[in-house]
């Protein structure tokens, strides 16, 4: 029984100085005391500044806060990995709950990539038809984004090489249209629907580290973190279509690479889409590479450090 309490011991010892040394290990990389801040640079000269605020209790559960400086307005800007309000630093993971906002983005998203799609379409469809029918085309369609709760931001701690899947999202993208004037009968009637189907999986990698020199500083031995986003379509037709395509994945879709600072934090983040290709086919416009790089910050000291 004295053995037995001995390994008792010893596997409780060590469980408690994993989860501790987890906690330290994330806290090195992801300081958030309140009052500090950092200031960030876009792409086009804009800043963003994001200040530590005191945690915040959801459901119960206590989440560390940021809030951010400009306010969000149009949920299409939102990126999930540089603008978390809420987020857990826990044994196993720095887990962001960002699960509704990522939602409430790729819908804003989509809505405005939809837009142009749907104006384009119908263009296609008008002249495919003689000048002489009265053929009109009415186009619309829904939206639906399921995203888990929450993204899994860094592993604690990491190791270099070793992908986890940080993210999954399910997209549901239904068109209708609405065809007036045929003069012959369609097969399957005059509305025809299309649902898309859409599995989005973000998988991230601890790459290594690297000195990263920005307006704010020279940073060394910064984590590099890579996020790749996947994705896997499948379309679905109310007609039958002979010879129609499966499933099809395209591979690489995003590219997301963040720099993270012992003792600051992320100093450095960058955003490339790689669709542009199947966007130049139908005639889209692919999204500018987003960038964001640290101008200014301070990190206060955390109660902990001070005792």
């Amino acid at each position: 029984m004295k053995n037995f309490r001995f390994i008792l011991a010893i596997l409780l010892l060590f469980g408690l100085s994993a989860t501790l040394m987890g906690n330290e290990w994330a806290n090195y990389y992801f300081p958030d005391a309140p009052g500090s801040y950092w200031v960030y640079e876009d792409q086009n000269g804009d800043e963003l500044t994001r200040y530590a605020i005191e945690p915040e209790e959801i459901d119960g559960e206590f989440y560390r806060a940021f809030k951010y400086d400009p306010r969000l307005e149009d949920w299409a800007d939102f990126e999930h990995y540089v603008q978390p309000y809420s987020y857990q630093v826990g044994a196993e993971w720095v887990a962001f709950f960002v699960g509704t906002e990522i939602e409430n983005a790729l819908k804003a998203a989509t809505m405005k990539q939809m837009d142009e799609v749907i104006v384009l379409m119908r263009q296609t469809l008008m002249e495919q038809m003689p000048p002489e029918l009265n053929v009109t085309f009415d186009l619309n369609y829904d939206i639906e984004v399921d995203s888990q709760d929450y993204f899994y931001f860094l592993p604690t701690p990491a190791t270099f090489g070793e992908e986890w899947t940080a993210t999954e999202i399910n997209v549901v993208l239904t068109m209708t249209i609405d065809i007036k004037g045929m003069p012959i009968e369609i097969p399957g009637g005059s509305t025809q629907t299309v649902k898309t189907y859409t599995t989005l999986v973000e998988s991230g990698n601890v790459t290594g580290t690297e000195t990263v020199e920005t307006e704010a500083g020279t940073f060394e031995n910064c984590l590099v973190i890579e996020y790749r986003t996947d994705a896997s379509t499948e379309t679905v037709m109310s007609v039958e279509v002979p010879q129609q395509p499966g499933p099809q994945d395209q591979q690489d879709v995003t590219l997301t690479t963040i720099w993270l600072a012992p003792n600051v934090g992320i100093i450095k983040f960058e955003h490339q889409h790689e669709v542009a290709e199947e966007n130049e086919a139908l005639g889209l416009e692919t999204p500018e590479d987003q960038t964001l790089e640290l101008i200014s910050y301070e990190i206060k000291s955390s109660s902990s450090e001070e005792e």
